[in-house]
């Protein structure tokens, strides 16, 4: 074989490798280019989508957990608004007769907080009842600030889970 049809067929060699390259960078990018729509498409654009972006990832998340750990989270996110002083959150978060019958008014919640939690409210969980779809939690609550030692306060928290993270509460009123 001469010289020139092994350069020839060396350089059709190069060639096909040359196009399959091309075809599977093509491949590679088209690819690329559909992730990569598919993400935008499905992250949040407006203030609205955030929520509910954020609100779909909280309730897989509370769906991942065990039950305790839901109802210790819930308490945690009343005390959160209690302590950052988002009284109308936690509000809403009571159950209505209990409200009801402890505080007919926001007014009225409003001043019975600062005589059982404080701005930094520390709690030990210390046991959990669940009785249908009630759980019964006992916790013990100190003033993490001001607070002195061994002076702490027992609670019941009464949570009724609708749904994940859908959840209204209720306390033993001291």
């Amino acid at each position: 074989m001469s010289n020139s049809k092994k350069k020839n067929q060396i350089g059709y060699k190069k060639l096909y490798i040359l196009i399959i390259l091309i075809i599977l960078i093509t491949i590679l990018i088209g690819n690329l280019n559909s992730r990569l729509t598919k993400d935008e498409l499905s992250s949040p654009q407006s203030e609205e989508e955030v929520e509910e972006y954020i609100e779909q990832n909280i309730t897989k998340t509370l769906q991942g957990m065990e039950e305790r750990d839901r109802m210790e989270y819930y308490v945690g996110i009343f005390l959160g608004y209690i302590e950052s002083g988002e009284y109308e959150d936690a509000y809403h978060l009571l159950y209505e007769d209990f409200k009801k019958t402890y505080f007919p008014t926001l007014e009225s919640f409003e001043k019975y907080i600062p005589t059982v939690f404080s701005e930094m409210t520390d709690i030990k969980h210390e046991n959990i009842e669940r009785n249908g779809d009630v759980y019964v939690l006992w916790i013990k609550i100190t003033d993490a600030v001001n607070g002195k030692p061994g002076e702490q306060r027992n609670m019941n928290i009464v949570i009724k889970e609708n749904d994940y993270n859908d959840f209204v509460l209720s306390f033993s009123a001291i």
